[in-house]
């Protein structure tokens, strides 16, 4: 009986575990940032994604914003790498080019290939 209760509760340990990591993959995956396509970036920018490329991987991304396509001045570029899920690094990418950006509707876009 004992060893039956046990092998139940490993059971239903491992089922509660595959339903929270099938759970939060669907959550994280939920988000829909803008995109814009990296033919579309101005110059400057399409260079940093360039060169940042390379270190991306699979799933990491890269989020701008710009206001002008001229003022390099009033461009932001920042790239999120080193995490587990390409929703996740999209998400850190928005949160960090709006901090950069200081704007209340920054928009700030998912760079797409």
């Amino acid at each position: 009986m004992l060893n039956t209760l046990k092998l139940f509760s490993v059971k239903h340990a491992c089922f509660l575990a595959l339903l929270y990591l099938v759970g939060s993959s669907v959550l994280a995956e939920s988000y829909d940032f803008p995109k814009v396509k990296y033919r579309d970036l101005p110059g400057p920018l399409q260079m940093a994604y360039k060169n940042e490329k390379p270190n991306l991987g699979e799933i990491g991304r890269c989020a701008v914003n710009f206001e002008d396509m001229k003022d390099e001045s009033k461009m932001v570029f920042t790239c999120s790498i080193y995490v587990k899920m390409s929703a996740v690094a999209e998400r850190k990418a928005i949160e960090r080019c709006e901090q950069l950006s200081g704007a209340k509707k920054s928009g700030c876009k998912i760079i797409q290939d």
